[in-house]
């Protein structure tokens, strides 16, 4: 999948529900579901996401932000039902990941608290969730501590998008060419 191209399922799902009230609670949960299953960014799906529904970019950015924490805290899950040699095994370039090895040494160090910034950060979380999920987790730390870290990113880049649309879709144009 290339990574810059928002799916098309999530395409349409954003277009046909961008008119109704429950749209911010669709768009949480692809949030939910990009973090839960680290198919694709979710930062692709939000940019669009809130140039169709500007006005609501508040809300946006809260509820992505809270819904990614339960993505991640079921990530922490899933990692613990599966055990690590199953996940090394169907995802060996984690361990070798240059951001794996920072993400690791973060944790090991700040515990929730680098959890926390990474989620905030531009460095992909899933191999922080991973390293974490092999020490003795607490899931409910995991909700906060990324709930907070995204919250905190996508009600920032929210607002930037609804304040600065122009650079964005100028952006759009130049990965469409």
């Amino acid at each position: 999948m290339n990574s810059t191209r928002i799916p098309l399922w999530v395409r349409k799902l954003l277009d046909r529900s961008v008119g109704h009230r429950y749209y911010p609670a669709v768009v949480a949960l692809i949030a939910f579901a990009s973090t839960a299953s680290f198919s694709f960014p979710f930062v692709i799906v939000l940019i669009p996401a809130v140039l169709l529904a500007p006005r609501r970019w508040f809300l946006l950015g809260v509820l992505t932000g809270v819904a990614s924490g339960i993505g991640g805290a079921v990530l922490v899950e899933l990692f613990q039902y599966l055990g690590k040699e199953l996940v090394l095994e169907r995802y060996p370039q984690l361990v070798d990941n240059a951001h794996w090895q920072s993400a690791s040494a973060w944790l090991h160090a700040y515990g929730l608290f680098a959890l926390a910034v990474i989620a905030g950060s531009p460095i992909p979380q899933t191999p922080a969730i991973f390293a974490y999920s092999l020490a003795e987790p607490s899931t409910l730390g995991v909700l906060v501590a990324i709930g907070i870290g995204k919250t905190v990113k996508y009600v920032f880049l929210s607002w930037v998008i609804a304040r600065y649309p122009s650079r964005f879709i100028r952006y759009r144009q130049a990965c469409n060419e």
